[in-house]
C-alpha cells in the first residue's frame, strides 16, 4: 500500500536505536526525506543526522529551524523522547521528577511548538507523539514515565483540537512491550527489584499479552508511518495502542 509519503520531509527524534530508529527507516523506505536526531545519530540511506541532546534546551530549540533550513519544509514530526528511570513512587524524590520532566516533557513541548508553527505557515502537516501504553494501564515502577507521558497525551489531544483548522493532524502512538534496549533495561530493573531472573520477568511480560509475544520495533514503525501519512488524512486526536491486546479496557 502506498501511504503517500514519497517526497515528504520528516523529523524523527531519539532515532539512534529502538522504536525511533525503526520509524525513521520505515519513513525513508516509503520515500520520505528523513532527518534524524539523537545525541549521536547514525544516519541510514535517505536520512540526515542532527546531533541533538534533548537535555539541552538550546539544541532542541535549533533543531526544527535547522531541518527546515536544509529541506525547505516539515511535513511530519515524530516526537520520541528517552524514558526516565524505573522506580516505585516511594523511591522517587523531587530531583527524579525534575529530571523526568526535562527528559520527556520540556523537549516535547519545544519540538511540538516549533513544528506546529512551521506547519501552520505551510498549510498543514502531521505530528505524532510516541508515548506508552502505561498512560492507559500503569505498571509497577513506571510512575515517572506514566505521569510525564500522560501530560503529553493531554497535550496531543489539545493540540489536535486547536490545530485541525490549520490542516495539522496530531496523534499519539502508545507502544506496548517492545524488543528494544529500553525494554531490556526495564526487565533488568524488575529482575533486580524482585530477586528473579530476567527470563522470569520476560515470561511475566509475555504472559500478559494475548498475542503471546512482545512487539518488534518495526511493527510499531508501521503504525507510526500510517498515522503520519496522507492515508490517515481523517485521523487526528487519536491514541493508538500497539500492544498485542495487553490493554484490557474497552475504551
Amino acid at each position: 500500500m502506498d501511504l503517500g509519503l514519497n517526497g515528504k520531509v520528516a523529523l524523527v527524534t531519539a532515532a539512534s536505536r529502538g522504536i525511533g530508529q525503526a520509524v525513521a527507516k520505515r519513513l525513508a523506505d516509503e520515500g520520505a526525506t528523513v532527518a534524524v536526531s539523537s545525541r549521536a545519530p547514525a544516519a541510514a540511506p535517505g536520512q540526515t543526522p542532527y546531533p541533538v541532546d534533548q537535555g539541552d534546551p538550546a539544541a532542541v530549540e535549533r533543531l526544527v529551524p535547522d531541518v527546515v533550513a536544509a529541506h525547505g519544509r516539515l511535513d511530519a514530526l515524530v516526537i520520541n523522547t528517552p524514558g526516565p528511570k524505573i522506580a516505585a513512587f516511594l523511591e522517587t524524590g523531587i530531583g527524579d521528577w525534575a529530571q523526568a520532566y526535562d527528559q520527556l516533557v520540556r523537549p516535547a513541548v519545544q519540538l511540538a511548538t516549533a513544528g506546529a508553527r512551521v506547519m501552520a505557515g505551510q498549510g498543514g502537516g502531521s505530528i505524532l507523539f510516541v508515548t506508552s501504553t502505561w498512560v492507559k494501564q500503569p505498571a509497577p515502577g513506571g510512575v515517572l514515565s506514566a505521569s510525564m507521558r500522560s501530560l503529553l497525551s493531554a497535550l496531543a489531544k489539545q493540540m489536535s483540537l486547536e490545530l485541525a483548522p490549520l490542516g495539522i493532524r496530531v496523534n499519539q502512538l502508545m507502544p506496548g512491550a517492545t524488543g528494544t534496549d529500553r525494554m531490556r533495561t526495564i526487565v533488568a530493573a524488575k529482575s533486580q527489584a524482585n530477586g528473579t531472573t530476567e527470563e522470569d520477568e520476560i515470561a511475566k511480560v509475555v504472559a500478559a499479552i494475548p498475542l503471546g509475544r512482545w512487539a518488534e520495533p518495526e511493527e510499531i514503525a508501521q503504525a507510526a508511518a500510517y498515522l503520519l501519512s496522507p492515508a490517515a488524512a481523517f485521523v487526528t486526536g487519536e491514541s493508538l495502542a500497539v500492544d498485542g491486546g495487553a490493554i484490557r479496557s474497552t475504551l
